[in-house]
């Protein structure tokens, strides 16, 4: 493994030769963060994502879905299957799913499954949600939009893109006042899903990544938020 400047990626798989170096871009600072970045290069590469570009010597090696589809495997998105291996290596279901039966939820969960398995609160979150069966989604926010959300199979409303953070969120106090409180607080739901009545309230957790200059968001529908906003179907 070598760290160093690397523009647009975290990290990334070289071919020298008959082997290979994993490079790590030295933006990623956090050591658990960095272990995920290495997995996931792993994890292209058992998976059997790259291939040796036809130039030879020293070369990235080619990622592709067409890759994937010669074998018979369909339009798998590499990048996808690159990041669950690397949540299994790192967090290994068998081990973590004891902690992400919990109710009710918050980030306290996340943070002992950091603690426990060495991995970054992003990436712990993320297992988090992927393994509980509460109806749970953690976002990460940054420059005041929703880059990304992940929801548990039982959070079956829709998180887009690119929105603005609502200023009824927790999340958005960052943009507003630069800090957070650090607890979970009830919001309404609108604030974060559709909410026709208007009236719902669900719990975020959201905290500062320093490191980031970002949010990081958990969100949790109770039981009854939860049949309120016709959720108890999934």
């Amino acid at each position: 493994m070598v760290v160093g400047p690397l523009e647009g990626a975290t990290a990334r798989l070289i071919r020298v030769g008959t082997g290979a170096v994993i490079r790590v871009s030295d933006r990623v600072t956090h050591p658990g963060a960095r272990r995920f970045s290495i997995a996931h290069e792993l994890g292209h590469l058992v998976l059997g994502h790259v291939l040796p570009r036809p130039d030879a010597g020293v070369a990235d090696w080619a990622i592709g879905a067409a890759h994937l589809r010669q074998r018979g495997r369909g339009e798998v998105d590499p990048e996808v299957e690159a990041n669950a291996f690397a949540a299994e290596l790192l967090i290994p279901e068998a081990l973590a799913r004891r902690r992400c039966e919990v109710s009710p939820v918050d980030l306290t969960p996340a943070r002992g499954i950091a603690r426990e398995f060495r991995t970054s609160l992003v990436a712990s979150a993320v297992r988090f949600v992927e393994l509980a069966s509460e109806r749970c989604a953690v976002v990460f926010a940054e420059r005041g939009r929703v880059q990304w959300a992940v929801p548990s199979a039982t959070f079956t409303a829709d998180i887009p893109r690119g929105v603005p953070l609502d200023r009824a969120s927790v999340a958005h106090d960052y943009m507003r006042k630069g800090a957070i409180d650090d607890a979970p607080q009830a919001v309404p739901a609108a604030a974060w899903i559709d909410d026709p009545t208007g009236e719902v309230e669900v719990i975020e957790h959201a905290t500062v990544l320093d490191d980031l200059g970002a949010v990081l968001a958990m969100l949790w529908v109770p039981e009854t938020a939860a049949a309120q906003l016709s959720m108890t179907d999934a």
